[in-house]
């Protein structure tokens, strides 16, 4: 019931909105619409589209059922508390570490309406950095109406490997990262192979004054190209009216579901309209 701002902040136009879902471990948004008033009066800000189904249709298997078997982890801001170094080792610095994850999840969770983990050193760079850590989860979900299953991961927008290496203009405090559930690297060829599929599936629209877009959030990924300029586009984001599918995997069991997955031709895509 709120309309949003598309990222059209000049400090972020020269950085890429890599395909992502809308979505957090708490809550998600099941349809939104995306408004264009004004497109980037410098060129570019290209609308970025992809089909979940068929970026899981066109995924290595071996890679799919690695980082399903291992769920993955979302860290969305670091702080660099470099200062604590200074602190003796032991009691009082294991106190201010403990006292500061506490005070920072309690201003922090609020805001971004996400069920976070304080956690030092997540990605092994800084002993003194603290990053907001999302829990575990999927990276592939059924679909609620159709109980399809789709890529529902923002690895393509999230990965601090893929940000290092294409315009990102985010300071260090929004800096975000996507590991293993277990908080381990997620191996670069890994990322790399899952990078090439989700670009392979991108369609780029240049939306014009008066157009919206209609998009089913748990199907499809967004995203947008860097642009120059003024520019002007909005978002709502509004629940489903479809019934929701409540099929349950047989036996309840993960590996039921990755194995039919991937043995039945992964899944029936339909063309991406």
């Amino acid at each position: 019931d709120l309309v949003y701002e598309a990222v059209n902040k000049p400090a972020l136009a020269g950085h890429v909105v890599g395909l992502h879902n809308e979505s957090t471990t708490v809550k998600t948004a099941v349809y939104g619409a995306f408004a264009c008033f004004k497109p980037a009066t410098g060129g570019g800000g290209e609308f970025m589209l992809a089909d979940g189904a068929k970026i899981i249709a066109d995924m290595d298997k071996e890679v799919l059922k690695r980082i399903y078997d291992k769920k993955v982890r979302i860290s969305v801001s670091n702080l660099d508390l470099n200062f604590l170094g200074a602190l003796p080792e032991g009691g009082v610095r294991d106190w201010a570490k403990d006292s500061l994850k506490d005070v920072i999840l309690q201003a922090v969770e609020p805001k971004f309406q996400m069920d976070l983990e304080m956690v030092f050193n997540a990605d092994k760079s800084n002993p003194y950095r603290l990053s907001a850590v999302e829990k575990e989860e999927s990276p592939i979900n059924r679909h609620p109406v159709t109980g399809q299953p789709v890529w529902f991961c923002n690895l393509h927008n999230h990965s601090r490997y893929l940000r290092d290496r294409r315009p990102c203009t985010v300071p260090e405090v929004g800096m975000t990262d996507v590991f293993y559930g277990d908080l381990s690297r997620i191996p670069p060829d890994d990322v790399r192979h899952i990078n090439e599929v989700c670009e392979r599936n991108i369609v780029e629209i240049m939306m014009k004054p008066g157009d919206v877009i209609l998009i089913d959030n748990y199907r499809c990924l967004h995203g947008r190209r860097t642009f120059s300029g003024e520019r002007k586009h909005v978002v709502t984001w509004f629940e489903s009216c479809g019934k929701e599918n409540r099929q349950k995997v047989e036996g309840g069991k993960p590996d039921d579901f990755m194995n039919e997955l991937i043995n039945k031709t992964l899944v029936d895509t339909a063309d991406f309209k």
